[in-house]
């Protein structure tokens, strides 16, 4: 747990192989598990790219 929980790092800004990663993208990305996936470990962590390789934004 962070000292300060008010402040808000980078990991807001990052996907991971995690399941609540995955399961976030597959909502509001609207995509498979697979292809989740996929985009993941195709554009990197970032969210933004991540989204990007999706098509979305």
């Amino acid at each position: 747990m962070a000292d300060n929980p008010k402040k808000k790092g980078r990991d807001r800004e990052l996907d991971s192989e995690q399941e609540h990663d995955v399961a976030y993208l597959m909502k509001t990305a609207k995509v498979s598990r697979q292809r989740a996936l996929e985009a993941i470990r195709e554009a990197g962590p970032n969210r933004e790219k991540v989204m990007a390789y999706l098509g979305k934004k």
